[in-house]
């Protein structure tokens, strides 16, 4: 079927009527055995942001944090033998613009449907999602390709609001394979924090435009993951509050990561003159889960 995006079609039953997994069922043997022999030295890179209890919640339920991290027990909470123990508990929002995480294709409905064409009134309530959680993409191993866009332009960030589309996705990643990820840099993190805007929720912001996935789809990319929140704010269409989470999640079945750091790996891959390497993704195991907080790891 056709989705509201020209060029860009649905992969509903492709894998069958069921399938929690999208595009993660191109990742295969021999695609985790591809990513394996693009490891060169063997350096591996945290692409995950710090977590600390000042990142602003996104969600108004969430409290006044989108993480808490507090300790249970300390010297003193529970001395008095030969052993001692220090623990903590963390508690995170699943999405947000500042958080490093992983959507589930649950994530998102568009017209009263979720992935596959299946009612998401159905999927998501108040216990969790029913189908297409997360634990249907844990872990993920793949070949992944950067898209260095302020490399490409030259500059060392692109402005806030940016929109990344086909043809420069094309040029920064033309090795760019079926079941391969798809990480796209806009520097983000090096580019000045705009005023808030009390009445704007999502600001200016740097990410891909709808036509972007036009690319992810004619190559077949399993995952898709950028420095900001996926989609660029404001976003380039009327018609649609979040095109780029639509066209991946709902009608593509691409799984989506977000607010990545990846300045150390422009670097280091732009220092061996290459773009690709080995991407680990392991997201937290919990059912109904519509995402999770990640640290995706490269291995260069």
């Amino acid at each position: 079927m056709d989705t509201f995006w020209p060029g860009v079609g649905a992969n509903w039953g492709r894998w069958g009527e069921r399938d929690e997994r999208g595009t993660l069922n191109l990742v295969g043997p021999e695609k985790i055995r591809s990513a394996a022999a693009s490891v060169r030295s063997g350096r591996a890179i945290s692409l995950a942001r710090t977590l600390d209890d000042r990142l602003p919640a996104y969600y108004p339920a969430a409290g006044d944090s989108a993480f808490e991290h507090r300790m249970i027990t300390w010297w003193g909470s529970n001395a008095g033998g030969d052993v001692q123990a220090a623990s903590d508990r963390v508690s995170s929002e699943c999405h947000g613009l500042e958080i490093t995480h992983m959507d589930a294709l649950s994530h998102i409905g568009h017209r009263g449907r979720g992935y596959g064409g299946r009612a998401f009134a159905s999927m998501a309530g108040p216990d969790g999602v029913a189908e297409c959680d997360i634990t249907a993409a844990a872990p993920v191993v793949t070949r992944a390709v950067l898209a260095d866009i302020p490399r490409l332009r030259g500059v060392d960030h692109l402005p806030a609001g940016t929109a990344v589309g086909h043809d420069e996705l094309a040029e920064a990643a033309p090795g760019l394979g079926p079941g391969d990820a798809l990480v796209v840099r806009t520097g983000r993190w090096n580019a000045p924090s705009p005023a808030p805007d009390p009445g704007d929720r999502y600001g200016h912001l740097s990410g891909l435009h709808p036509d972007a996935l036009r690319f992810v789809a004619d190559r077949d990319a399993a995952v898709v993951g950028t420095d900001g929140p996926g989609d660029a704010f404001p976003v380039a269409v009327e018609h649609c509050r979040l095109p780029v989470h639509v066209l991946a999640l709902v009608y593509l079945g691409v799984h989506l990561v977000h607010s990545m750091v990846l300045d150390e790996l422009a670097a280091a891959l732009a220092a061996e003159d290459r773009t690709d390497f080995m991407l680990v993704l392991g997201p937290l195991v919990v059912p109904g889960a519509t995402g999770s907080p990640i640290t995706p790891v490269a291995v260069l």
